[in-house]
């Protein structure tokens, strides 16, 4: 291997970029597709099942997550022995593991149901569903450790283009179960076809990209199982504090309100999650970076690495954030249709929200590389916690929309905790990040947000072409002044003339795009 490691995060990061703007695709066309065919009702529980094995994969303990760490660190050392062990290992955990949710889930099943009121009429279908949905969990779980070879390996190329390419069949499959009358339970059905073929595909990859690699079941090893759990169970408490924050509302509509108000509320968090990750995707490398400094004491360039990422984050998230507040509207209405009003407050409230959370990424990715996970662990806990009371107390009170103002204000306040905390360790004041990296964007997108509501606001109908022009204008006024005040620095302007996204699938080892 002959690429430098600067390459390598720049391929990754470019080809994760393109993986989630074509999962961004997908949703847009299946989404109202689905709720078309199947109704408001059968798509929550579609959600809720989601929700449901989520919290299934809670009780692993993390050991998952630190798959592509060990296989990294023994492919780096080429100690093949120690990977096989850690990828057989990880089969026969989750295997076992599987077995076990299976029997939990079945036993749990029936209560399920009744705490998400599922109406009578489709409840033969959502017991169906949920039980074929915890199958699928459970033989994922079990052959995950294949799949992390990739990202292990650092090939987000192969990772991305699997993705890509096995959602292509998955939308065939979709409208031939729906087309045919097959409704929810074909749904799962399809996703059972598609996750078949996805694992074949893995662990094919798997072998011929790791010929090292042997799958041999009593390669399980006791002590690597302890250091996949002491690695993963770390992690664990902030995987379980994201999750009960980013999952819980639609727990909490489905049993204090009814089953449908959490298509409302999905197809909401659904766009703003995919714009969250959006920026995120860029700083996704700065994690070993943040470890090398931190091992050097390098403290001057920890300082210049928050202040650069943070850059690129409010750059790409505030006028992604701004643009979807001003066109949430026509683009519900021309997407789902009529009856959908709920959706589009919705997606403008969490909107706010969720900006908050994208600038904590820097932080949270640097302090975990320093070694500091137990700050952004904290935060995660606050907004885990204070969306639970919130939402429940604001339900009751307001009913709908008092879960998404709970979800909003609970990911603001533990925002702004997380940044005063992560300031204060690294001796940064506030009012200078703010001055250098959070003025000139916000005064652009201001003009901007002005300028395109005003043009907007004349055009009588608007319809998706004239919808993307607005899109279009938007992004390409908001670049324009970004420009002339001069925000965009020499290195920043040779990193995009470098590394432009139209190379993407022309990288392959040894292109150069350096820094």
């Amino acid at each position: 291997m002959n690429q430098s490691i600067s390459q390598k995060i720049v391929r990754n990061t470019l080809f994760n970029i393109a993986g989630n703007f074509w999962g961004i695709l997908v949703a847009l066309v299946l989404i109202p597709y689905i709720i078309g065919h199947i109704g408001a009702e059968r798509f929550g529980v579609w959600a809720i099942v989601g929700v449901i094995t989520g919290y299934f994969g809670l009780l692993d303990f993390g050991v998952g997550t630190s798959f592509v760490k060990y296989i990294s660190e023994y492919y780096t050392k080429e100690d093949f022995k120690g990977l096989n062990q850690v990828v057989n290992t990880g089969f026969v955990f989750y295997s076992l593991f599987g077995g076990a949710i299976i029997i939990l889930g079945f036993l749990l099943i029936k209560p399920l149901l009744e705490f998400f009121n599922i109406p009578n009429n489709i409840y033969d279908e959502a017991l169906f569903v949920f039980m074929i949905g915890i199958i699928i969990f459970a033989v994922s779980n079990a052959i995950s450790a294949f799949g992390a070879v990739q990202t292990g390996l650092q090939r987000m190329d192969i990772a991305n283009k699997v993705a890509i390419t096995m959602s292509i069949p998955n939308i065939v499959g979709t409208i031939f179960f729906l087309e045919r009358g097959y409704g929810l339970p074909g749904l799962m059905v399809n996703n059972a076809i598609i996750l078949v073929l996805s694992g074949i595909v893995n662990i094919v990859i798997a072998f011929k990209i790791l010929p090292e690699l042997r799958f041999n079941p009593s390669l399980f090893n006791r002590k690597m199982f302890k250091r996949l759990f002491s690695f993963g169970y770390k992690l664990q408490v902030s995987r379980i504090a994201s999750l009960f924050h980013f999952q819980m509302d639609k727990i909490i509509l489905a049993h204090f309100l009814n089953i449908g108000f959490v298509t409302y509320y999905t197809v909401a968090a659904q766009l703003t999650s995919r714009v969250r990750e959006m920026p995120l995707l860029l700083i996704s490398a700065i994690f070993p970076a943040a470890s090398e400094l931190e091992a050097k004491a390098d403290k001057d360039s920890l300082y210049k690495l928050y202040f650069r990422s943070m850059k690129y984050v409010v750059l790409i998230g505030l006028p992604l954030s701004l643009l979807i507040i001003l066109i949430a509207n026509p683009f519900i209405n021309l997407w789902l249709g009529d009856g959908y009003e709920r959706s589009i407050l919705t997606l403008q409230i969490l909107m706010i929200g969720y900006f908050f959370n994208i600038i904590t990424g820097p932080g949270f990715t640097i302090l975990n590389g320093m070694g500091k996970p137990q700050y952004g662990m904290r935060s995660s806990i606050l907004a885990g916690v204070l969306n639970l009371v919130l939402s429940i107390l604001l339900v009751i009170k307001m009913g709908y929309f008092g879960v998404v103002i709970g979800t909003t204000i609970s990911m603001i306040v533990a925002a702004i905790y997380f940044i005063s905390i992560f300031h204060k360790i690294m001796n940064i004041s506030i009012w200078e990040m703010i001055r250098k990296i959070l003025l000139k964007p916000f005064m652009a997108c201001g003009i901007t947000c002005l300028i395109v509501y005003i043009i907007a606001k004349q055009i009588e109908r608007i319809g998706w072409f004239s919808l993307m022009g607005v899109g279009v204008s938007y992004l390409i006024l908001f670049a324009l002044i970004i420009l002339v005040v001069n925000y965009l620095d020499d290195f920043d302007k040779t990193i995009v003339n470098k590394c432009s996204p139209v190379r993407l699938f022309k990288m392959t080892e040894g292109t150069d795009c350096k820094n």
